[in-house]
């Protein structure tokens, strides 16, 4: 059992209580007090074999509040954590601090309630606050690794860890865990320079040396990274390097090699289920079904990776359009990673290829009240696919319900404005534009900060013509998110489409670009600014470019003015003419057609 799972809070059985209660003679108002608290945690416990989970931190919350014992509050933190109750956990946490101010686990729950939260300052004067009061430093990274490593907030995690690392500097843990998280979130060089770091502490320590491989691989560098693993691999016969290594080869783009040193693993190791697993990826990634069958086939006996198995098993029915074989599997994945996919995969096949709309959103609200951890994630994907089926009005019932019940839960709120946008867009898309701009004022009422809800305002203040109040707005989001490729394309090319102020906005586009050039809606706006200051070749490599990456009717016609520009009048009309007959409605075009002459 590890550190922080130790001395789990016993289940209370009321007669035992009340005999103890006897023994020790307390006062009138302090044994109505226990009775009033082993009653809430009687009903909690009821509750919890019920499923029953928002009644059941109720209960224990109830009596932590009630008793001046720090137990109930130890068993009300620890039931709101693990049902991801995080404004439940942060009063029972706080309490059960207040009550054993010695404890140094309160810091630790309220560590990841506060990071649950998005409250990242609060979250690293906890967690630092927990590795403070460790003689261990390294066991204090340890733990919050293993706290933060099961969080979704992949960047928030990544900002706690950095932090902590400033604070108790020059532990080769926290190098390590920082790197773990970094290489999580995406921060490879971030990933790379603390791996490095942490190996270079201890030339012994194979998870360091091993995490700095992978480290190499991801960041490009995949001969280093298979010569370290291959090093590793000779010089320790243990499984777990032997396994990475293998791995390491898979994803170096090295199949047979890593097949090979796989089947004898289990040769020698019959049945490993990391092998196994492995051999699976690989058959799968190779469209072999018949083996990636039979190797999950066999994983399903396995604790470990029983759901996971079930899951790839209702994939792979997928592929051979199997449906019902693939709901079966689905329906086993109750836990894990996958089990939220696997449902909505499910209510997908109900949807589209059964044509069975209720018993979709019937499946996803019953996987939700028989699987409570879930059930945010479902009330999410029930809104999504009521709003999918024109049925608006009870996609933000379903939301604003949740949300009376938890209105600090950030899903819920990112799926609400989620929610408004998609709302808006449909109501764009049959010209009610005052009708869309109502909504968005009322989303905006609500989330006041939201990016995507401005931006969304801003292109909606264009289709208006309303391009003052657009450029507002788009200047204002590119001051505050000056590395959003999509806010800075728009800014610029609203500059340069309709303000004239070309060279500015060629500054925005060229800033966009290089945050994001593969985006044809960008190299689009590059070749559009470049024809607004007369390089008109120049501006026709960028958009013939764009046209290739994407045949969108509004690159079409500045493709055809930027021809007709150059003396190609005859590729600029077959291009109109083309681009006509497959948008026949699009007003960028119509212009176009109606501005050149015959």
């Amino acid at each position: 059992m590890g550190y922080i799972g130790r001395m789990k809070y016993p289940r209370l059985l009321l007669p035992a209580v009340l005999l103890a209660a006897c023994a020790t003679a307390p006062t009138v108002d302090g044994a109505d007090r226990r009775i009033e608290v082993d009653s809430h945690l009687l009903l909690g416990d009821i509750a919890l074999e019920r499923n029953d989970r928002e009644t059941a931190a109720r209960e224990f919350l109830a009596a932590a509040m009630l008793s001046d014992e720090p137990g109930p509050s130890e068993r009300a933190t620890r039931v709101a954590h693990d049902f991801e109750l995080t404004e439940q956990g942060l009063t029972a946490a706080r309490r059960w601090r207040e009550l054993a101010p010695g404890d140094e686990r309160p810091a630790w729950f309220l560590g990841v309630f506060e990071t649950r939260a998005n409250r990242v300052p609060r979250a690293i004067e906890e967690f630092s606050t927990f590795i403070r009061s460790l003689d261990d430093r390294r066991a204090g990274f340890a733990l919050v690794l293993q706290a933060l490593g099961e969080e979704p907030y992949t960047r928030a995690a990544t900002t706690i860890m950095r932090a902590l690392n400033e604070t108790f500097p020059g532990v080769p843990f926290g190098q390590y865990a920082l790197a773990r998280l970094a290489l999580r979130s995406g921060d490879f060089e971030l990933a790379l320079e603390n791996a490095d770091a942490a190996r270079q502490s201890d030339a012994d320590w194979i998870d360091a040396q091993l995490l700095y491989a992978r480290t190499l691989l991801v960041t490009g560098r995949s001969d280093d990274s298979l010569a370290i693993a291959s090093d590793l691999a000779e010089r320790h016969d243990e499984l777990e390097v032997q396994l990475q290594y293998a791995e390491l080869l898979l994803s170096a783009g090295r199949p047979r090699e890593a097949e090979t040193r796989l089947n004898e693993i289990l040769a020698e190791n019959p049945g490993l289920p990391e092998a196994t697993r492995a051999l699976a990826f690989l058959a799968m990634t190779e469209e072999r079904v018949d083996d990636a069958k039979r190797y999950f086939g066999d994983l399903r006996g396995e604790p470990n990776y029983r759901s996971e198995a079930f899951y790839y098993l209702g994939r792979l029915a997928e592929t051979e359009r199997d449906f019902l074989e693939a709901t079966r599997s689905y329906a086993r994945v109750t836990e894990g990673t996958h089990a939220v996919d696997a449902q909505l995969r499910t209510a997908r096949i109900l949807y589209a290829e059964q044509n069975d709309r209720e018993s979709a959103v019937r499946h996803l609200r019953d996987f939700g009240t028989a699987n409570p951890r879930f059930a945010t994630d479902m009330l999410v994907a029930q809104a999504q696919l009521l709003q999918l089926m024109d049925r608006p009005d009870e996609a933000r019932r379903i939301l604003d319900e949740a949300l009376a019940s938890a209105p600090d839960d950030p899903t819920l709120h990112l799926a609400h404005a989620q929610l408004y946008l998609e709302q808006v867009q449909s109501i764009v898309e049959r010209g009610a534009l005052d009708e869309a701009e109502a909504l968005l004022d009322e989303a905006l009422e609500r989330y006041p900060d939201n990016a995507s809800l401005r931006y969304s305002l801003a292109l909606l203040y264009e289709d208006q013509n309303r391009n003052r109040k657009a450029l507002d707005v788009l200047e204002a989001l590119a001051e505050e998110y000056p590395d959003d490729a999509a806010i800075l394309n728009a800014y610029g090319y609203l500059l340069t489409d309709r303000f004239d102020r070309h060279e500015e906005a060629r500054d925005y586009i060229e800033r966009a670009l290089a945050l994001n050039p593969d985006s044809a809606a960008i190299i689009d706006s590059m070749g559009w600014v470049l024809y607004k200051l007369g390089d008109y070749r120049a501006a026709r490599d960028y958009l013939e470019r764009a046209y290739r990456l994407e045949q969108d009717p509004e690159i079409a016609a500045h493709l055809v003015d930027v021809r007709w520009q150059l003396g190609e009048r005859d590729s600029a009309r077959e291009l109109l003419r083309q681009s006509l007959d497959a948008n026949p409605d699009s007003r960028h075009l119509r212009e176009v057609s109606e501005r050149l002459p015959p």
